[in-house]
């Protein structure tokens, strides 16, 4: 489920965030942990985008046509 894909790496990236802050208050920002929990960081924030956009992609294609007088989808077939 991308939800919860989604979920699991905002938290994984509140996580690196939180170890890349304490460690670069400690040992400074051009250490070079803090810079490999950059770089770590990076790669989870373009995972969490392309997850996103993967989602937004499915809803999207997902959409659903409604009428313009009634609040409830609309089941659209083909007729052969």
């Amino acid at each position: 489920m991308v939800l919860g894909t989604v979920s699991a790496l905002r938290e994984t990236i509140d996580e690196f965030r939180q170890s890349m802050y304490e460690l670069a208050k400690k040992k400074g920002i051009s250490d070079p942990r803090v810079i490999k929990i950059s770089q770590q960081l990076d790669g989870k924030i373009i995972m969490l985008q392309k997850n996103i956009y993967h989602s937004q992609s499915l809803s999207t294609a997902k959409t659903l046509y409604y009428d313009e007088n009634k609040i409830e989808p609309v089941n659209i077939t083909h007729s052969k």
